[in-house]
């Protein structure tokens, strides 16, 4: 069984509700690839901590073995004590830039310190903290960091994403935008910061964005900053089917499809549906559940195709799904594949980065040729990606 099958059952077993209907079928898939490739899987996509608890959940840990339930029960208390820290960084954050009359907003996985999106805030790990504040206020918030102890290691790579600190072995990223800055035009600010709720993490006030929100921004996160349309994140899922489930009365689903109309990236959300859908077997909230109804036979094609790719290919395999599911004509084709390849892969892509990507500190003076040199690459990887899918076609035809 390959790594996207393994995936997907993993992902299935994490939505299943506590009567467990199909466990069965999930399990029997489990063990047929061997937990130790399980665990390493989980524990590299970050839901071994949410794995464990389900498989208790659903009463499953007695079928485990010694071995394999011993290192569940590690890695489990491994993560749990990980979060302990990292809560306790955030609080001593916040607490930091209350004292200083700062608002930030917390964003992604934190949320779940401050609202039980996860049940508890154990069960949704996390690799760093993100942290959003408007940027007249960063020399200010460097010395609330610095107040809370919380040691600063580089910013402005690039300067419209974060700043970076560590305490306590956890990554915190002071972001100045949600999103890099070739891709805020998608959002609303002055929305974005007006909506947010007041919450609490131990008595301590903090604000998140508008349930309607996270689920807006977790989606141009993974699908327009990430590309995860084919190597998807088991997280990434989690993430939006918990969210849509915790806030189900309260996410404006409608606000988002005009959003996604609006900024032309509904073809993009549409997939997302799609691809949820899929690998959760589940249905989605009714004013999305049908969007991508008429597209799925295309849809299949094209994921079981590139999901299959050398993973040297994996990048080049998300631009061409992202040029393949807007659809259209030759020449809708031909300006997609611009705006992908060479718009936003090269010419939007902020200079910080692409030095950064081609391990340059100073010479800003290359800049050119390096954006030459990574449209070359990004061309010559699409060029491989069309010649693997046509190799794949005729060995099937044979």
């Amino acid at each position: 069984m390959n790594e996207p099958t393994i995936k997907r059952y993993i992902t299935r077993l994490l939505n299943l509700k506590k009567d467990g209907e199909g466990i069965n079928e999930i399990w029997n898939e489990l063990e047929s690839a061997g937990w130790s490739n399980i665990i390493n899987i989980a524990q590299e996509q970050q839901v071994i901590t949410f794995l464990f608890h389900k498989l208790k959940q659903l009463g499953q840990e007695a079928k485990l073995s010694q071995k394999t339930l011993r290192i569940f029960s590690f890695k489990y208390q491994e993560g749990v004590a990980r979060n302990g820290i990292t809560r306790h960084v955030l609080k001593d954050i916040i607490r930091s830039f209350n004292q200083y009359g700062i608002k930030a907003i917390i964003l992604k996985g934190a949320i779940n310190f401050c609202e039980n999106i996860y049940e508890n805030w154990n069960l949704r790990s996390m690799e760093d903290l993100d942290i959003l504040i408007k940027e007249e206020d960063f020399p200010a918030a460097r010395q609330c960091m610095n107040t809370a102890g919380i040691r600063y290691i580089e910013g402005k790579i690039p300067n419209d994403l974060s700043e970076d600190f560590e305490s306590r072995d956890i990554a915190v990223d002071m972001h100045y935008l949600p999103v890099p800055k070739k891709h805020i035009n998608l959002f609303d600010m002055d929305s974005f910061w007006s909506n947010t709720m007041c919450v609490e993490i131990d008595g301590i006030k903090a604000h998140i964005p508008s349930p309607t929100d996270q689920i807006y921004h977790k989606f141009i996160h993974d699908v327009i900053r990430h590309q995860e349309l084919v190597n998807f994140r088991i997280q990434g899922m989690c993430d939006f089917i918990m969210t849509s489930q915790y806030y189900s009365e309260r996410i404006d689903w409608e606000e988002i499809l005009r959003r996604v109309r609006r900024n032309d990236i509904e073809s993009l959300f549409n997939f997302y549906c799609w691809q949820i859908k899929k690998n959760l077997k589940t249905e989605l909230p009714q004013p999305i559940n049908h969007l991508s109804d008429n597209r799925i036979e295309s849809y299949e094609r094209r994921y079981d195709q590139l999901s299959e790719c050398p993973e040297w290919l994996d990048s080049a395999s998300e631009r061409l799904m992202a040029i393949l599911i807007k659809g259209g004509n030759i020449s809708t084709h031909l300006r997609n594949s611009f705006n992908i390849l060479v718009k936003e892969s090269v010419l939007k892509e902020s200079k910080e980065f692409l030095l950064s990507l081609y391990c340059i500190k100073k010479g800003k003076f290359l800049l050119p040729l390096i954006r030459t040199i990574h449209l070359c690459r990004v061309l010559f990887l699409h060029i491989m990606i069309i010649a693997y899918l046509a190799k794949q076609r005729l060995s099937t035809h044979r």
